[in-house]
């Protein structure tokens, strides 16, 4: 089956490191609400024989709108598409912004899953990261959560902060554990061209964590959490047993998924696209009747080969059977040297079924891939 996103661009403030679309004036929100059921609607007839079982709002904040908006989404989706009701629904949420109150619409909602943008548990480390919490705001969020009958809860964490020492990271590790979540996904700080905060590296206001630094958080991380009961299934997620975000897998596992909003993407019938990163001419292009993407690739056949492998190599291995199914060449043959040398130095392991990275090929993924693949 495939998944859904749907984008919504509106945050209160922007993040000195994110590099997602999106936008603090929210006044063309009742708008794009009316043009995200218009695409919803247009592209239906596209996706018929098309089946859903992963919806996923991500942004941006999504938890900012209102239960209305909301309802008149799910009316839109499960009337113009075939969706699954065992499906996982997905909203990204920022702590503080969902009240008791919300989070019990919520749950009238077909919502079944919360992922918070938590970051951190140290205030000073939210304050460097301009998140608008602090580190008790997102204990609480979470356990308002929970106490609301939510029990697929996702926290978002990044380490590698500049100045960060491990024992402030060993300190929030500790206390996402003691929140009993079913999901952790911890990810380094990254300098993406265009934010804030690499305009601060370019004039030396920050300095980044040196490899070494980010390495030994990384190594801790995975021993930590993996201590603690929580499977690493791929480079930065970490899952209780059976709680692996099966949305976020169907990227990883390359299959189908439709995006909707501003800055969305498509990956359908080997085609990709994106739509336009701006809500003025997302909603210009929907009312006109026109194109919402402006990018457009067919994926070749080499390039389906390459992205078959970084991703999965990346997150739950090599399938070698749906491999030889996919491909028609058997994967351990073509790459037999590489296999034997990367087992060999227990960078991965195989078995009859898959070839997987180990917790130290995770921590060297991006050189294994540009190296051998």
């Amino acid at each position: 089956m495939s998944g859904i996103y749907l984008h919504i661009p509106f945050c209160d403030t922007k993040c000195i490191y994110c590099d997602f679309y999106s936008i603090t004036n929210h006044s063309r929100k009742n708008e794009l609400i009316d043009c995200l059921i218009k695409e919803i609607e247009d592209k239906s007839i596209s996706l018929n024989g098309k089946h859903f079982d992963t919806i996923f709002f991500g942004g941006g904040t999504p938890s900012l709108l209102s239960y209305d908006d909301f309802s008149r989404l799910f009316e839109s989706l499960y009337s113009s598409l075939s969706i699954s009701d065992k499906s996982e629904i997905t909203i990204e949420a920022n702590p503080g912004t969902l009240s008791r109150e919300k989070l019990e619409e919520l749950k009238k909602l077909p919502v079944n899953r919360i992922s918070f943008g938590v970051q951190s548990f140290n205030n000073s480390e939210l304050k460097f990261l301009t998140r608008i919490h602090s580190g008790e705001q997102a204990i609480e969020s979470v356990k308002s959560a929970q106490d609301a009958g939510f029990d697929n809860i996702n926290i978002d964490l990044i380490f590698a902060l500049p100045e960060q020492t491990p024992q402030s990271w060993q300190s929030t590790l500790e206390k996402a554990i003691e929140l009993n979540t079913q999901h952790i996904a911890a990810y380094s700080l990254i300098y993406e061209e265009g934010t804030i905060l690499f305009d601060m590296f370019e004039k030396k206001k920050v300095s980044k964590a040196t490899e070494e630094n980010e390495r030994k958080l990384y190594d801790f991380t995975m021993e930590f959490l993996g201590k603690s009961g929580f499977e690493q299934y791929e480079v930065s997620n970490y899952t209780k047993p059976g709680y692996e975000c099966r949305h976020n897998l169907k990227y990883w596992e390359r299959n189908e998924y439709i995006g909707f909003g501003p800055s969305a993407a498509s990956f359908i019938d080997n085609n990709r696209r994106v739509n336009v990163r701006d809500i003025n001419e997302y909603i210009t292009r929907v009312n006109s009747g026109v194109k919402t993407f402006d990018f457009f690739e067919t994926i070749d056949y080499q390039t389906s080969i390459y992205e078959y492998i970084f991703l999965g190599l990346r997150s739950k291995g090599i399938d070698l059977v749906e491999f030889t199914r996919r491909y028609e060449f058997d994967f351990e043959d073509k790459y037999k040297d590489t296999v034997n040398l990367l087992t060999k130095n227990k960078l991965a392991f195989k078995n009859k079924s898959v070839f997987k990275l180990t917790p130290m090929g995770y921590a060297l993924c991006d050189e294994i891939l540009s190296s051998y693949f």
